[in-house]
């Protein structure tokens, strides 16, 4: 039985990825400085072992694949420290769990970035060789992990390997310290519950959006190849939705929800929208394509999560 470690795996995006392994059979190590999510607690317990614990300073485990998902997008002012105390709360762990990766004798290692390498990204498609212009501290970080998997990879022969993701939604995602800021999905889909309308703010600026489950099977794909000519991947969907669009459609799921538009865009804003990640190196290195539409299905499970998050608040 194949065996992973997942850190950040009571996050969002890490519960999501520890959900795809299982489901695939593998044995998943989970690790969080916080307890194991209720979302995890349905799932096979035969192969399921939670480790309360900072990834700084992991527990020896054997394991063939290690995914880094742990991250802080919590800004310094939010943190109250400063910007060079933020950049290390993001470095030092991923310093560790390289140094790890080595002494683990791990056999392939994943690390997880973000789009925030761009900055204010143009709206056009966005290749893994693009130059990257990080703009926040975080987006910082990320550039950073990027040049150091990059390097290692190249002049130490470790199998490392970053993946960038974008805009996320789906079930599991919950506010913490370390992630305060929900999704603009989740953030549509609370205001939707809780007051029966949704403010839309550029409503025509648009969004590649990625199914959140879908993050955990394309990494089972990049885990099973035997080998990858690449240590950089874009993981994101193929559609993108308009704000405007995405709030009709959360809409349509909740009976009495109206939306309205907070703010016009300026005229010719139509073609303006954040930029998106080119799929195409996933697709013809290793075969992944399968990507989620944003559908009712889709929206509804997510809102189904956020409801049942409501209720046990």
């Amino acid at each position: 039985m194949k065996r992973v470690i997942i850190t950040g795996a009571a996050g969002f995006v890490g519960s999501n990825i520890a959900t795809a392994f299982l489901d695939a059979g593998w044995r998943v190590y989970t690790v969080d400085r916080e307890e194991a999510k209720p979302e995890l607690a349905g799932l096979p317990s035969g192969r399921l072992q939670h480790i309360a614990f900072d990834c700084s300073d992991l527990p020896p485990l054997n394991a063939d694949l290690l995914i880094h998902a742990a991250a802080i997008t919590a800004t310094p002012e939010e943190r109250g420290e400063t910007p060079e105390a933020n950049l290390r709360a993001n470095l030092d762990p991923l310093f560790s769990v390289m140094e790890y990766a080595g002494r683990q004798r791990i056999a392939r290692a994943i690390f997880i970035s973000s789009a925030a390498v761009f900055g204010n990204s143009p709206s056009m498609p966005i290749a893994e060789s693009a130059p990257k212009q990080p703009r926040t501290v975080y987006g910082l970080a990320k550039s950073f992990m990027e040049d150091a998997v990059e390097t290692l990879r190249a002049t130490r022969q470790r199998d490392f390997v970053c993946v960038r993701l974008g805009a996320i939604y789906g079930p599991n995602e919950i506010a913490r310290s370390t992630r305060p800021k929900l999704s603009l999905v989740a953030q549509m889909i609370d205001a939707a519950l809780n007051h029966s309308e949704i403010v839309v703010q550029r409503p025509r600026e648009r969004r590649q959006w990625t199914y959140a489950p879908d993050i955990g099977r394309a990494l089972i794909a990049l885990a099973d190849a035997d080998v990858l000519e690449h240590g950089l991947f874009n993981l994101a969907g193929d559609e993108r939705r308009s704000n405007l669009e995405v709030a009709q459609e959360i809409a349509a799921l909740v009976e009495g929800v109206s939306v309205s538009i907070d703010q016009e865009e300026a005229p010719g804003a139509g073609s303006s929208g954040v930029g998106w990640l080119d799929n195409s190196r996933v697709r013809d290195d290793i075969g992944f394509s399968d990507w989620t539409p944003m559908s009712e299905r889709a929206l509804d499970a997510t809102l189904q999560s956020v409801r049942a998050r409501t209720a046990n608040a």
